[in-house]
């Protein structure tokens, strides 16, 4: 298949990246580099999804990733798991075997699946700060989006998500779900909650949302870019974490930091070279200032929670201080204008700053929970489901269908803007539209 063809194809099918932000992959893919990566390096704690496709579909996971790899114009390409994983290994191993891929196995560490520490892992390359891959000639893509690549190389449209439903649950299950599946019937597909007051992680516990409210609960579905449902009692030591006002985490900042940099000196991007020193913003949020240059490097923050939920010895907030930063900086139009350099010296101690993901567990509290390896629940088909028409990065789809239209599963309801970044949505479901809206309902026949 030519490269035209390919992202032809991957556009129409709507794929997107399905372990992060939800980047259209068509757009992602228009380019050229030296290396294309494979993401198998599932790497927050209790989610599986990532280990439970490529279990089954290691073929085609390294079909795609020799499509794009010629598409992007690629000489190397990497796939990239954790050593734990020797199921996975074995079945890799003869998937790649005479195609001149390799197959790196990593250790068990987060964030081992964050692709600037990936591209450092395996290519020794630190991706600039506010950077992506391609600036050091890489391109990363998750399995799952892989998978999906292969998919659309065949013409079939993104239209069903596999999600790990773990935690406090009867029966903690992988799941593969339409896209728009309300989340509380993929854990009542699981036997539902087993706690009486539960509240729900979205995604993984180190960069998952929690959802507290029942409603709310009941209005959230599965999304193209959701792996992860994770059921917990209500005052879990992450839930409390997640939960603390602005003016709590200022007070504590303030009063509490001790300026002992753990915060900086465990923090992945700062360890693989970036000028980002998160204790220097706690210092300046908890002396009230919200403009200075030490409070833009927010910016740098990747969000992955190790300052916060690992690092910190006093409890406090760096991270959900930075992406409030972060978003005020958006609002306002404001821009980190410091040095991008990378400081090669910083990296001399990274290999011994790694965090081990069972530490990880027990400082988080989920250590009961990461003997849980979820059976393999098959497909679970909703009788109706409610697809967000934005879903991925970029402008929101253009609805495509009406109230009272028959659709099959597969045919298109959500259109790309003219000339916008954007991705296709699909009908995930075979049915009649009942709503039109910021999504699409569809009920069952």
């Amino acid at each position: 298949m030519n490269r035209s063809t390919l992202l032809q194809r991957v556009r129409e099918a709507g794929v997107v990246g399905e372990g992060g932000a939800g980047f259209p992959a068509h757009v992602k893919y228009d380019a050229q580099v030296e290396t294309v990566i494979a993401n198998g390096c599932e790497c927050e704690p209790l989610l599986y999804t990532d280990q439970h496709i490529m279990l089954r579909h290691a073929g085609e996971i390294v079909a795609a990733l020799k499509a794009v790899m010629a598409a992007m114009g690629a000489s190397r390409g990497i796939v990239a798991i954790k050593h734990k994983y020797t199921d996975i290994a074995a079945r890799m191993e003869a998937a790649v075997a005479g195609t001149g891929i390799d197959l790196a196995q990593l250790d068990n560490f987060y964030p081992a699946g964050d692709e600037h520490v990936l591209v450092h892992e395996l290519l020794g390359r630190s991706i600039p700060p506010l950077g992506l891959p391609k600036d050091v000639g890489a391109v990363v893509a998750n399995v799952g989006t892989l998978y999906s690549v292969s998919r659309a190389m065949n013409g079939q449209a993104v239209t069903h998500r596999v999600v790990t439903v773990t935690g406090e649950v009867a029966r903690p299950s992988v799941l593969t779900v339409p896209v728009g599946t309300a989340a509380v019937e993929c854990i009542d597909a699981c036997g539902g909650p087993v706690v009486g007051d539960p509240v729900y992680l979205l995604g993984g516990p180190m960069m998952g949302r929690f959802v507290g409210d029942p409603e709310e609960m009941r209005r959230t579905v599965v999304t193209k870019t959701g792996g992860g449902l994770i059921v917990l009692p209500r005052g879990h030591y992450l839930h409390r974490m997640a939960t603390l006002s602005v003016r709590e985490m200022q007070k504590q900042a303030g009063a509490a930091c001790i300026q002992c940099r753990y915060c900086t000196d465990l923090c992945p991007r700062h360890n693989i070279g970036h000028g980002f020193e998160t204790h220097r913003v706690m210092r300046a949020f908890g002396g009230g200032v919200d403009t200075a240059m030490g409070v833009l490097q927010a910016s740098m923050c990747s969000e992955c929670g190790v300052c916060e939920l690992f690092a910190c010895p006093m409890r406090l907030s760096p991270r959900r201080i930075n992406a409030m930063f972060k978003a005020k900086f958006r609002q306002e139009g404001l821009k980190y204008e410091g040095s991008r350099e990378i400081v090669d010296a910083q990296s001399i101690l990274n290999s011994f700053r790694k965090v081990p993901t069972t530490r990880l567990a027990i400082k988080l509290d989920l250590l009961k929970y990461m003997g849980i390896h979820p059976e393999d629940g098959g497909e679970f088909t909703p009788g109706s489901v409610c697809i967000p028409l934005h879903q991925h990065t970029g402008a929101p789809a253009v609805a495509r269908v009406r109230p009272g239209d028959a659709v099959k599963s597969g045919d298109l309801i959500g259109e790309i803007p003219e000339g916008a970044l954007g991705a296709r949505v699909h009908a995930s479901l075979t049915g009649t539209v009942t709503d039109v809206g910021s999504a699409v309902s569809i009920k069952g026949k």
